[in-house]
This record gives C-alpha cells, sequence and structure tokens, in this order.
C-alpha cells in the first residue's frame, strides 16, 4: 500500500455506482401515462371527483400493471445486457462472403447467440402480440406502446424486425377480416396469409416470425415511385413449397430486383414493393423454401432441409448505428410470392406497415431518452461536485444541474404524450370505441369522431415520427452530457450505463421510415389532398379545440389561444397552393406538433391539478411558443420545483431519500 497518499490504478477515489431502478415505479413521466394514482378530491360545486390516468382506462391498468411492472424489471436483468453486448460485439456477417469453398453462392446470414436470444425474449414478452390478442379494443395499442417504451433500451435493435412484424401483421389483419377483402383470396392464398398472421402474431419463439419491409432501391431511396424490381404472373411455374411440412405454396409471382437497405434480413418473410403491368404493387414473399437437395456442412442428406427463395444477400451495410442489426442489399431473383391487395395499390398497401413502423420508431426513441434519464437520476444521487469553500455536495442538490435535468425531463414528456397518443389513434382506428369501452373524460377530449379517427391518424404518424425523432436526437446527447466523460464511453463492462449506444442507435430515427424532410412533404400533400385534405384538417381541429376547452384544475395561461394559433396555420394551408406550401414543410409539421403538445401537457396537467405537471406546461409554452411565463422565486423555490418534475416528488427532502 502506498505511505504517500497518492492515487493509482487500484487505490484512492472510485466513484460509486449509480443503482438503475424499474423504470415502471422510477420514471414519473411514464407513471402519469400508464398508472396515475387514483385520487379523490372534494369541490363545492362538483363533490367528490375521480381523477384517472390520461391513456388507460382503470379496468385496464388494473389487469395489466402487475406484469407491465415486472416486464419494466425484467428488462434491466444482467442475462438481458449480456446478450447486450455479444449482440453489439459479435456483429451479423455472410459466412464465407456469399460463396461457399468451390464458388457458389451459399449467403449464409450468421448472428450471434444475443440477438437471437433478444428476439426470443421480446416475442415471448408478446411485445407484438399484445397489440392483437389482449381484449382491450382501442387502448391494447397505448398499452402495447408504453410495454415497448420499456423494452427499447434493451433490446439491441431486435425492435427494428418487431415493427415490421407488427406493420405486416396489421396489414394481412386487414385482408383476413374483412369480409369484402377476404373474398377477393384464392384459398391457397387465404392459408398462405392465416399461417403467417398466427405465427407474426405468435408469442411462442418456435412458432413466431418476424418480418421485412423492403421498399428502398437505389434511385429513389424513400422515394418508391422509382422503384425498378418487378413481378410477373407465373402461376404454373412448379416452385415448390415454403416448408415440406406446411405443404404452403411459396406464391404464383416472381420477382426481380435489387433492394437497397432490407432490415431484418433474418426474419421469415418479408413485404416488399414491386412494379407489375398495372403499376407499383405490394408483395408477401417467404424468405426460405424447401431444398429437396439440402445437406448438412459435411454434405449428409437433410430431409427437411431449407434455401433462401430466389434471394442473395449481396452485402451487408457497415452502419454508424444498429450494428447488431443486419441490413443488407439483397438480389432477387425468381423469388416467389403472393400479391397483396389489388395490383397498382401498392402505396396504399404498404402506408397500413408504414403506420406502424413509424409509431414504432417515435416510441423507441422515447424509450431511449426514458432510459437516458434514467442513469442521469441515478448518477446525480450519487456523484459529488464542490460547491465553493472546500464544502461538497450531490448533483442533486445543484440547482443548476437540477434545472438543466428538469427541461430535458419536461420535453421528454411533451414527446411521450405525443407518441403514446399515436398510438391511441392507431387504436381507434383498429377498434371503434364502444359504451364498454369509454375513455376517460381527460382522453375524451382528445379522440375525434369516429369518422375523422383514419384521417387524423394519416397526419399524425407523418407528424409524430419526424417531430419526435428530430428532437430525441439532441436530447439524448443531452443525457450522455450529464454523466460527463462517463457518458461517453461504450461501457460494455456496466452495459446499463451505456447511453452513447442509445445515442448512436438513435441517430437513425430521423432517417429510416422516411427522413424528416420526406414526412414533412408527405404532411403536406396529405392536407393539400383533394379527397382527404380537408377531413384531415377537421380532424386536428376538432382535437385542437376540445383538448383547449377541457375543464380541470389547470388555469389556461394569459396569451396561450392553440384554436388561433392553429387557425392561422390552416388558413395557410388551405390558402396556398401545394408547391408553394413544399419550402414551408418543417415550418408546418412543427407548428402543427407543437400545438399538439401544447394542448396534450395542458390536459394531462388539468386532470389533477398537479404542480409538477402544470409547470412542465408553462416551460413548453415559454421555451417552444414565446407565450405565459413562470413565477421564477427563490433559488431554493426553484430547485424543489425542478426535484419534483426530474423525481416527482415535492422536493430536495423526499428526492434525498431515494
Amino acid at each position: 500500500m502506498s505511505t504517500t497518499g497518492s492515487s493509482g490504478a487500484d487505490e484512492g477515489f472510485f466513484q460509486k455506482s449509480p443503482i438503475l431502478t424499474n423504470q415502471f415505479h422510477d420514471d414519473a413521466c411514464f407513471r402519469r401515462c400508464f398508472k396515475r394514482e387514483h385520487r379523490v378530491s372534494y369541490t363545492a360545486a362538483l363533490g367528490y371527483v375521480l381523477t384517472t390516468a390520461v391513456f388507460l382506462p382503470a379496468d385496464t391498468r388494473a389487469d395489466a400493471e402487475a406484469e407491465v411492472a415486472a416486464l419494466g424489471q425484467d428488462v434491466l436483468a444482467d442475462q438481458i445486457f449480456a446478450w447486450v453486448t455479444d449482440a453489439e460485439r459479435n456483429q451479423p456477417y455472410v459466412r464465407g462472403s456469399g460463396r461457399d469453398v468451390f464458388g457458389r453462392r451459399a449467403g449464409v446470414l450468421v448472428t450471434t447467440e444475443g440477438w437471437r436470444e433478444l428476439q426470443n425474449f421480446g416475442i415471448a414478452k408478446g411485445v407484438v402480440a399484445c397489440g392483437y390478442d389482449t381484449p382491450y379494443g382501442a387502448f391494447s395499442r397505448p398499452l402495447q406502446f408504453l410495454r415497448l417504451h420499456l423494452w427499447t433500451a434493451s433490446c439491441a435493435n431486435v425492435g427494428c424486425p418487431s415493427a415490421m412484424q407488427d406493420g405486416a401483421a396489421s396489414l394481412l389483419r386487414k385482408h383476413l377480416a374483412s369480409r369484402k377483402l377476404a373474398s377477393q383470396l384464392s384459398a391457397e392464398q387465404r392459408k398462405v396469409f392465416e399461417d403467417a398472421y398466427r405465427r407474426l402474431t405468435s408469442r411462442d419463439p418456435t412458432v413466431a416470425w418476424t418480418s421485412g419491409q423492403w421498399m428502398t432501391e437505389r434511385p429513389g431511396g424513400s422515394d418508391v415511385s422509382r422503384t425498378q424490381t418487378t413481378a410477373v404472373y407465373k402461376p404454373d411455374d412448379n416452385v415448390g413449397f415454403a416448408s415440406k411440412r406446411q405443404q404452403l405454396p411459396l406464391g404464383p409471382w416472381s420477382i426481380n430486383g435489387f433492394k437497397w437497405f432490407s432490415s431484418a434480413t433474418d426474419s421469415r418473410m418479408a413485404v416488399l414493393l414491386a412494379q407489375t403491368q398495372n403499376g407499383l404493387s405490394t408483395f408477401l414473399v417467404p424468405m426460405r423454401k424447401h431444398d429437396p437437395s439440402a445437406t448438412t456442412m459435411t454434405g449428409q442428406p437433410l430431409t427437411d432441409g431449407e434455401c433462401l427463395n430466389g434471394l442473395h444477400i449481396s452485402r451487408l451495410k457497415n452502419k454508424f448505428g444498429t450494428q447488431s442489426l443486419p441490413t443488407a442489399e439483397l438480389v432477387l431473383e425468381d423469388m416467389r410470392g403472393w400479391l397483396v391487395g389489388q395490383e397498382g395499390k401498392g402505396i396504399q398497401e404498404i402506408s397500413v406497415i408504414l403506420n406502424l413502423t413509424r409509431i414504432h420508431s417515435a416510441v423507441a426513441a422515447v424509450g431511449g431518452i426514458g432510459r437516458g434519464l434514467g442513469v442521469a437520476r441515478a448518477y446525480t444521487l450519487v456523484r459529488e461536485i464542490g460547491s465553493g469553500r472546500g464544502t461538497r455536495i450531490r448533483l442533486v442538490e445543484s440547482p443548476l444541474h437540477m434545472r438543466t435535468l428538469a427541461d430535458m425531463t419536461a420535453e421528454y414528456h411533451g414527446l411521450m404524450l405525443l407518441s403514446i397518443y399515436a398510438s391511441y389513434t392507431l387504436g381507434l382506428a383498429e377498434h371503434p370505441l364502444g359504451d364498454k369501452a369509454a375513455p376517460t373524460p381527460a382522453l375524451a377530449a382528445l379522440t375525434p369522431q369516429a369518422k375523422l379517427v383514419e384521417p387524423l391518424l394519416r397526419v399524425l404518424t407523418q407528424l409524430t415520427k419526424a417531430y419526435v425523432c428530430k428532437a430525441s436526437v439532441p436530447l439524448m446527447f443531452a443525457c450522455m452530457e450529464s454523466l460527463g466523460g462517463i457518458g461517453y464511453l461504450l461501457n460494455e463492462e456496466a452495459e446499463y450505463l451505456n447511453v452513447s449506444r442509445i445515442f448512436r442507435d438513435m441517430c437513425v430515427g430521423p432517417i429510416w421510415e422516411g427522413t424528416t424532410d420526406v414526412l414533412c412533404a408527405d404532411f403536406v400533400r396529405a392536407l393539400k389532398h383533394p379527397k382527404g385534405g380537408a377531413d384531415s384538417l377537421a380532424a386536428l381541429e376538432e382535437v385542437i379545440t376540445k383538448a383547449s376547452t377541457f375543464q380541470g384544475k389547470q388555469a389556461r395561461p394569459i396569451g396561450w389561444d392553440p384554436v388561433q394559433r392553429w387557425t392561422s396555420i390552416r388558413d395557410r394551408i388551405v390558402g396556398t397552393s401545394q408547391g408553394d406550401l413544399m419550402g414551408e414543410g418543417r415550418e408546418l409539421l412543427w407548428g402543427v406538433a407543437e400545438v399538439l403538445v401544447s394542448v396534450l401537457l395542458y390536459v394531462d396537467a388539468a386532470t389533477d391539478g398537479n404542480l409538477a405537471m402544470g409547470d412542465v406546461f408553462y416551460r413548453f409554452l415559454e421555451g417552444k411558443l414565446g407565450v405565459g411565463k413562470r413565477a421564477r422565486g427563490t433559488a431554493k423555490d426553484g430547485l424543489s420545483r425542478d426535484l419534483a418534475i426530474v423525481y416527482g416528488t415535492d422536493g430536495l427532502g423526499s428526492a434525498s431519500r431515494l
């Protein structure tokens, strides 16, 4: 031992490790979206009033609470983080660079055990299935995405194939559940669709499938109108079966082309776009087929062997982030598949999937922020800093640090409300509300007429994905910065602290499923559409008007007039040509998004008069809309308010005991 008092590699000060706790209990924003406490308050005019959570009815919450709380703990298990490290360190590759030893094509994709086990975990926990096999109707979707919110930061990007799996399931359900659409399916096609749907919504990892979604090609990127992949109807070809055991045919369409960005390359099926003689169309394709000549690596015959279904991996992408996710360039040569819907209606069909994947993208981004803030909160309780004259305080006692963290938490809360509201709107589109599934009074103020749900969803998915994913990148960087140099490290040794990995992966959010500009352009086109644009405008107007007049326990700030602000934006949209509006796409989308977030924050705060949520609401108005003014008070008062936002407590005394 050193006698000089000097520090060394194994001597001196070592920072105490922060303890990351279950976000279900620790995250005040999550608690408000899922499980706000029932409280009874008294007013002379109304008597006793029961306040409830915004997004979930009491019976749904009561049924699901224990299971979701357990999920919040399960995703923090050491085994989960070991799988994450394995998936990140041992990245996917193509064995033999795509050729066997004799030069024949042999594009066998190899993924690590960690990746496969994380996929199995998500499937078994029903990350996708709970959107289909639960009895909660319209509330199935917000419940599903609240669960995803807890899982996403621990999943090492298996949420990407899950998102496309969800979208494919939604598309197939549409064609199987509609009497009109189902009547257009052949007997064989129905069997194929039913089998795929069963697997896409299964909780059994030995049965379940994930799915790819292949649209992007070299000529157009997000502009699928320039798709060069082609499909030709060849029903008489003897192409065999997807599986010897199931005897399901591969499909009567022959598909040829090249897909430039294809994630979830290890999936069992995909949905893709291809040109037919009648225009751009959507196809379901099995990824594998029965191979009667298949052998083991040593040449022994396999009775139920498989090979790829007319598919060759040209190469895997080398990416800045999402490195555990196999993303490939794919050559399609006589890939067999099934037409989904009508020829020439590919955009209409694929939009069903995009609604899902864009909401998944937004929720995943906010879920990453939730984990980053969870780590930051834990760090403030153990990290000490100098405070002058030889004294030291914990970060949780620093007015500057806690003001920064409170502002970050306030922004996160608005983004989370918008994301979960988009999932609720999706739920409404799938399951119209009935008498037995009435929303809470607060949510009723945010629920459009049934006829306006689809028009609202048509623009809300674009708006939410663009606004949330773009804002989440700098917010996640702020979470890294709050940890100092530790935040910049790739903390394999303590994977739960690896916020830099989450930041790196989150940077793809504003790019995939449509870049920010692509989504803004789509937003403008949807609002100017000669058939549906007026309904989408009407849906936005109804929600903003109803929400802004919600009667609750939050006073309306002087100068805040969301209806007037919306009217100004609407008039600009209505009175200007689509071409002239395109240059203002971001300005318009951001303007509408900020009005929506402001009314969501207002309704949330007004449900129970929570002072911290009222402060969050005012901070948003000041920072984003330039209206309203918060009372600042003393430094001690400010710290108390900041702690209430960050920890969901009433002040420093409560927070310091956490």
